[in-house]
């Protein structure tokens, strides 16, 4: 300041002297040093002192300062709590809050009390901590102020009521105006300038143009002379080309004004009429590409500030319904031209979708958004969104969880699913360069969530094939066009809608976009409701998408479970698609690249992904190893453990089933893979039987077909199914002995006869195409033994005839080849099987046998079985085999996912067996069979006694003959 001023400074009365002011005289002490301890500073500590300096009614005092000392609570003896705690008064009136220091302190050589005044709009929060403390929180300041007092609750009760009285008395709709800063005033001149340039007003329109004149010499901004201010010009309505060309080369050269600029356009926008508003879309979209330099700064500020322009954006596209298509095209589609944008433009749409919440009508309008996104880079729009979905997907597995629809990142997922969605319609998914990955996500994805996510599921791979069928690069041949081409129309059947979690539905891709016709009727009410602070906004937006969420909850639409197969058919069509098209491309690795990301999530522990990935492996699997193998029946091991993940056990079974042809030949694996599958048997769950059974299956079929292991060649002497399977489970002939003794089947004693009692159980199979594999495996092992034994499969023989008993009652071919005896005692009559009772089965009896001819044969399966000793152990066979009938189920229960029959494990692992070091196969086993010891039998007491197996009719009263008695007249 001039020293003429403090020469001629007679008085200076400061009333209310602040925290701030004694800060702001500390650091500007050197300024203030000619007046400091002057008289002419004279500090007033209340109004009224003011009366002894100046008349009354010449002080002309605002109202506001006047009513500060008007009906106050005053709260003594307060301690103020900072690095130095302060005693204060505590003073609560109709409009603030004043804190008043007890003490005085120094300001400008004068000993004062400082008063600190809060006005009612500047508290954000009160929050009382305890009964003698509260904090306060004020706007502007750095942190929360902290005070004790004995009377807190009264306290914080004055200050919340005057807060609620101020809120009461403001208006519904309140102008604000941000504050302009001085660096803020170029480009909010500026868009003045430009915006009303195209006023139907010709005055404002001159005025306009002078104002943006003055800016350029004022600021020295580089028009190169374009601009000269005059007055009188004449100047159209129609100059909207001008006003695009100045914009233009303003944003090439003055590209530092972009963030005030573009934060001033979108103000002004909200209050412009429809005209103005088009003619701002023109001038502002050449700013946009400027803000990628705010990005690549290191200034958090900065990009804080581009985050926050883009989201005002966002509320513009959500907001402006009569503008929504100019938006997309003037504003979306420029900003996907710039790459370096993207990634924050993806963060800030995916955290607005996110509050939105699944549904909403802000998540469904960005990810519409997201088309105009991607329609100027499709293949760097569309690999950022899948590999976010990816490295999202991949998330999970740090902390897993038992469903994917559980975890804290689900909504994120299903969020970026519908982006997948609206992307993949024309190919703006650049299907070519992502099939992989498109397919991982899908099975991984697949019938998860609301119906309206399945149904985008859906809609995404019918969108991919017709994207391959309609794509130009790569062109494929017009065979794999017609296999994509029916496979489209495949897709879209009722039976392929049930795979996908679909099968109440009539049309997906009206399910799939259901929340556009919420959309419509709401978009007269959302148009009228343009909102001026955040907070309103999301409220209203919350409430919207509580409305619309409430479409896809899940505890509404009761989703239906997804099944393992249903995903194995899924995969293979898919993998069928991706052969086909790969054949008309060179070097193609796109299976490679599916075989990696399905391997990845098959061997990392996470219970809402693991089952499925291993499904996928196993289905597009060309080679494995006993690596692999060993891998999968690690995980087997520990998952029966637990016995808690019923799917993982199945899902690793079916694995192994499709792994084991492509097995090599050498491997010792095959041998012993007969027996989990037999274990896997008696686990004496549904689930698993079926998958245990295909898995039986196929090791048989390896065994036979692959390998030649029973052909009775001079190279095989002696090669019977009984030998070879026996001598593999010598090394674990210990744990085999417990396992017979549990189950009541001994194979050391009759082989056959033990691997059939385990099979019959499949014709009780509630699934009817496990009954018909289980009749198929019968015959199968009907062959081996007859192959390996050089004779006719029908003949009857100590070795077949378990297997022939098995299939006469539902094989034709058996029963006409193989002669019976007392054939009306053992099959029922036709009027007998209609009197079963359907609670004790669950799939169709095959027919009866009461019409079959007469055998003229001199040779039964009597005969030979009266006159054959069987080494068969009595002890060992004490009660049925375990079926799934009525009377069974009644019997057991289910405790934690495990069958037990009278409060006892039917399998648990003992605590010796669970920790085996070697990573042989030989050690996998027993961990999955083994008893504890308190339940084995005493083999060694066992009776040596040795009977002859016959068969004997049992007649039963003429009510109770079902044909039940198929699978149980050959008793022992």
């Amino acid at each position: 300041m001039p020293d003429c001023f403090y020469y001629n400074l007679q008085a200076c009365y400061i009333y209310n002297c602040n925290s701030w002011v004694r800060e702001y005289t500390k650091y500007h002490d050197r300024i203030l040093s000619t007046i400091k301890g002057t008289r002419k500073l004279i500090f007033l500590d209340h109004i009224s002192r003011l009366n002894d300096f100046i008349e009354f009614d010449q002080q002309k005092l605002p109202g506001h300062t006047l009513s500060l000392e008007e009906d106050l609570r005053v709260f003594n003896n307060a301690l103020k709590l900072s690095h130095k705690d302060t005693k204060v008064a505590i003073k609560v009136g109709p409009q603030a809050i004043q804190v008043t220091s007890s003490e005085r302190t120094k300001v400008l050589g004068h000993s004062v009390l400082l008063n600190d005044v809060y006005y009612a709009s500047e508290i954000e929060e009160v929050c009382l901590v305890d009964d003698n403390q509260f904090t306060l929180t004020i706007a502007n300041e750095t942190g929360p102020l902290s005070f004790i007092h004995n009377d807190c609750d009264n306290i914080v009760q004055a200050i919340i009521h005057i807060r609620t009285r101020w809120e009461l008395a403001q208006p519904d709709s309140i102008q604000i105006h941000n504050k302009i800063r001085p660096k803020d005033v170029p480009g909010t001149l500026l868009n003045i300038a430009l915006l009303n340039l195209g006023s139907l007003d010709p005055s404002l329109r001159s005025a306009a143009y002078n104002l943006l004149c003055a800016l350029t010499q004022t600021f020295d901004l580089r028009i190169e002379g374009q601009l000269l201010e005059s007055s009188g010009l004449c100047i159209p309505s129609n100059n909207t080309i001008f006003i695009k060309t100045i914009s233009e080369k303003l944003a090439l050269k003055e590209a530092h004004l972009t963030l005030e600029f573009l934060e001033e356009c979108i103000e002004g926008f909200r209050n412009s009429t429809i005209e103005l508003k088009h003619l701002c879309l023109e001038y502002m979209t050449k700013w946009l590409p400027n803000l990628t330099r705010f990005c690549k700064q290191n200034d958090d500020n900065k990009r804080a500030k581009v985050s926050m322009i883009l989201d005002k954006l966002i509320t513009l596209t959500i907001e402006e319904d009569d503008m929504y298509p100019s938006i997309q095209a003037k504003i979306w589609s420029h900003v996907g031209q710039v790459s370096d944008l993207l990634d924050i433009v993806l963060d800030c749409f995916i955290k607005r979708s996110v509050l939105g919440g699944l549904g909403s009508l802000q998540a469904e309008i960005l990810a519409d958004t997201a088309v105009a996104l991607a329609s100027s880079n499709a293949l760097l729009f569309s690999r950022k969104v899948i590999g976010r979905l990816c490295r999202l997907i991949e998330k999970t597995c740090l902390s897993p969880t038992p469903t994917l629809e559980q975890h804290l990142i689900w909504d994120d997922i299903a969020i970026l699913l519908r982006y997948l969605l609206m992307l993949s319609f024309n190919n703006s998914l650049d299907v070519a360069s992502h099939l992989p990955f498109l397919f991982h996500i899908v099975t991984l994805l697949v019938s998860t969530g609301p119906l309206t996510l399945r149904a985008s599921t859906h809609g995404l791979v019918i969108n991919i094939l017709h994207s391959l069928c309609t794509c130009s690069q790569p062109q494929f041949s017009d065979e794999t066009q017609r296999v994509l081409r029916l496979s489209l129309a495949e897709f879209s059947l009722p039976k392929f809608y049930a795979l996908f979690g679909l099968s109440k539905v009539k049309s997906a891709s009206v399910i799939a976009f259901r929340t556009g016709i919420i959309r419509q009727q709401q978009q007269q009410q959302h148009s009228s409701q343009i909102l001026s602070q955040d907070k309103q906004q999301q409220q209203i937006l919350t409430g919207r998408s509580m409305t619309i969420t409430n479409t896809y909850s899940p505890t509404i639409e009761q989703p239906e479970r997804m099944s393992l197969t249903s995903l194995e058919t899924i995969t293979d069509t898919l993998l069928e698609l991706m052969e086909a098209c790969m054949n008309d491309i060179p070097d193609c690795e796109w299976l490679a690249q599916w075989q990696e990301l399905a391997k990845r999530f098959a061997f990392q522990f996470n219970p809402a992904l693991q089952p499925r990935a291993i499904i996928v492996y196993g289905c597009i699997s060309k080679t494995t190893s006993d690596g692999e193998i060993k891998t999968l029946l690690r995980i087997l091991v520990k998952a029966l453990e637990s016995f808690s993940d019923i799917d993982l056990i199945d899902s690793i079974i079916m694995c192994l089933t499709r792994l084991l042809p492509l097995l090599s030949s050498e491997s010792k694996i095959h041998k012993f893979m007969f027996w989990i599958a037999l274990s896997i048997l008696q686990l004496e769950e549904t689930q698993l039987y079926a998958s245990g059974l295909a898995l039986l299956e196929q090791n048989l079929h390896t065994l036979d077909h692959m390998l030649n292991l029973f052909e009775n060649t001079s190279a095989h002497q002696q090669q019977m199914l009984e030998r070879i399977m026996m001598d593999a489970r010598e090394p674990l002939e210990w744990q085999f002995k417990q396992l017979d003794a549990s189950m009541g089947l001994s194979f050391k004693s009759n082989f056959n006869f033990a691997l059939v009692g385990h099979l019959i159980k499949g014709f009780r199979h509630p699934v009817q195409s496990t009954v018909v594999r289980t009749t198929r495996v019968l015959s199968n092992l009907l062959c081996i033994t007859a192959k390996s034994e050089s004779h006719d499969k029908f003949k009857v023989t100590p070795t077949s005839i378990p297997y022939l008993a098995a299939l006469v009652s539902v094989v034709e071919e058996v029963r006409t080849r193989c002669p019976i005896k007392n054939r009306s005692n053992i099959f029922p009559t036709s009027t007998n099987t209609n009197n079963l009772s359907s609670s004790n089965y669950s799939t169709t009896v095959v027919n009866p046998l009461s019409h079959l001819p007469q055998s003229h044969s001199s040779t039964s399966i009597a005969d030979i079985a009266g006159s054959t000793s069987l080494n068969v152990q009595q002890g060992i066979f004490n009660r049925r085999l375990k079926s799934w009938d009525a009377s069974y189920l009644d019997k057991t229960r289910k405790v934690s996912g495990v069958s037990t029959i009278n409060s006892s494990r039917l399998l648990s692992i003992p605590p010796h067996a669970r920790y085996y070091q070697s990573i042989d196969i030989e050690n996998a086993i027993p961990r999955i069979l083994t008893k504890p010891a308190s339940t084995l039998v005493q083999l060694q007491q066992v009776k040596q006694s040795v009977p002859t197996i016959a068969v004997t009719p049992q007649i039963l009263p003429e009510t109770q003959q079902t044909s039940e008695v198929k699978y149980e007249k050959f008793e022992i």
